[in-house]
């Protein structure tokens, strides 16, 4: 059952009666079978398939890092132009 809410001239009424329905077979840790750990999840993940995707996201990661480095530096080439032609005036 919801609560009710009575609108009174100052403050809403609510029925205080409400009470949660409470489920059983939820809830903390159950005696059924253990599960695996968050921990023996990623050290399985870490042993078996990390390893093998290194080398490719390694390899990526340079292109990305090479393709952002290109426009800084000429950013930064064009900066000291810029600096010099302003300091010649």
């Amino acid at each position: 059952m919801k609560p009710t809410i009575q609108l009174n001239q100052c403050m809403p009424k609510t029925d205080q009666n409400y009470q949660v329905a409470s489920m059983p077979s939820r809830g903390g840790r159950g005696h059924g079978s253990r599960r695996a750990s968050i921990r023996a999840i990623s050290d399985d993940y870490f042993k078996n398939e990390a390893r093998s995707m290194f080398a490719t996201e390694a390899a990526f990661f340079s292109v990305i890092v090479m393709t952002a480095a290109v426009p800084l530096i000429y950013t930064a080439m064009a900066m000291v132009h810029l600096v010099r032609s302003v300091a010649a005036l």
